[in-house]
């Protein structure tokens, strides 16, 4: 089954995309986010501050259940994918190898689709508290992360969420849309 991811740094606008994707495929959320959530619904800490190797290895562990959740019958569209856990390790500096091989163990299908970071729509929340300047930077590990594992980036227009979504099914020939989409270069 194609396994395709949409990415981006938090608050580009992916996981609004994706539960559009929702209507018409199987969606996988995003597995940083709920375990941020859950942490803070376990602790009252709104974050992981201080703790990034636990967060890194319970994020790979996630994302490779998330990965191995979905069945063989169907396209599947996931928030975020194992690549991810790459840019992390590197946003958190840490020089753990292990997301890296596993990435490369689980593949998803190209081309990955980025939300680039977009100040007029980022807002922060008690779980995302990263700064405009932290989103930019991030942005930048995802793009290595993807390309250095070997994948073909698909960088999303700034438009609504659902011409965005109808831009995707366009680009992989699973129905209409009027936007076309451009390759992602660092």
């Amino acid at each position: 089954m194609p396994r395709f991811v949409v990415t981006g740094a938090p608050g580009t606008g992916k996981t609004s995309i994706i539960a559009l994707l929702g209507e018409r495929f199987v969606t996988v959320n995003e597995p940083a986010r709920e375990l941020i959530g859950e942490h803070a619904a376990a602790t009252r800490e709104s974050t992981l501050d201080g703790r990034p190797e636990l967060f890194l290895r319970r994020l790979v562990q996630r994302s490779i259940d998330a990965f191995n959740s979905v069945s063989d019958t169907t396209v599947a569209f996931f928030d975020r994918g194992l690549p991810d856990c790459v840019a992390y390790a590197t946003a958190f500096q840490l020089e753990s190898e292990l997301p890296h091989q596993l990435a490369g163990r689980f593949r998803y299908d190209s081309p990955i689709f980025i939300a680039p970071p977009w100040k007029e729509i980022y807002t922060t929340d008690a779980l995302r508290r990263a700064t405009f300047e932290q989103v930019e930077a991030f942005h930048l590990n995802l793009q290595s992360a993807y390309l250095r594992l070997g994948y073909e980036l698909i960088e999303l227009p700034k438009t609504s969420p659902r011409e965005r979504m109808e831009a995707i099914t366009r680009h992989l020939h699973l129905g209409t849309a009027s936007l076309s989409l451009t390759r992602s270069n660092p």
